[in-house]
C-alpha cells in the first residue's frame, strides 16, 4: 500500500514539476526576465550602481547555468509524453518521476545558490528588507491573483 501510494505520488509531483517548469520556460520565469527583477530590487532595496553590476553578473551566470537544466526538464516531459500509447507502464512512469525530481532538484540548488550570492552583495539593512519583502510574497501574489479572478465591475450608465 505505501509503496503504492509512493510511486502515485511521484507520478503526480514528476508531472507537476513538469507543467512547472514548462510554464517558467514559457512564461520567462526565474532568472529569465533578470532585467525586471534587478529593476525592483533596485527600486526596493536602493541597490548601488556596484551592486547592481555583481548582481546582474549572478544572475547572468546562474541563468546559464539554470537553462540547461530547463531545457533537460522540456525534454524529459516531451520523451514521456511521447511514449503514451493507452496502457501504463509503471516502471516507466517510475523512471521518469525520477528523473524529473532529480532534474528539479538540481535547479533548486542551483536557484539557491545564486540567492545565496545575491544575499552576500547586499548590506544588512537590505538583507533585512528582502528577508521582509519574501515573507510578504505570498500574500501580494494572492492579492494580485484575487484582483484578477474579480470581474471588472462597469458603472451603468446614466
Amino acid at each position: 500500500m505505501h509503496k503504492k501510494f509512493f510511486i502515485a505520488t511521484a507520478i503526480v509531483l514528476a508531472l507537476a514539476a513538469g507543467l512547472a517548469a514548462s510554464a517558467a520556460t514559457r512564461y520567462g520565469g526565474g532568472y529569465g526576465r533578470h532585467g525586471g527583477m534587478l529593476k525592483r530590487m533596485t527600486r526596493e532595496l536602493n541597490l548601488t550602481d556596484a551592486q547592481q553590476t555583481q548582481i546582474k553578473s549572478i544572475m547572468m551566470a546562474e541563468k546559464a547555468k539554470i537553462q540547461p537544466l530547463k531545457q533537460q526538464l522540456r525534454q524529459n516531459a516531451q520523451a514521456e509524453n511521447a511514449s503514451i500509447n493507452g496502457t501504463f507502464d509503471q516502471a516507466q512512469a517510475t523512471a521518469f518521476a525520477g528523473k524529473q525530481t532529480q532534474i528539479m532538484g538540481d535547479l533548486i540548488v542551483e536557484k539557491e545558490r545564486g540567492k545565496s550570492q545575491i544575499y552576500a552583495v547586499l548590506t544588512p539593512d537590505q538583507r533585512q528588507k528582502a528577508l521582509q519583502l519574501m515573507q510578504e510574497r505570498p500574500e501580494r501574489w494572492e492579492q494580485h491573483r484575487h484582483r484578477k479572478s474579480q470581474p471588472t465591475q462597469q458603472t451603468p450608465e446614466k
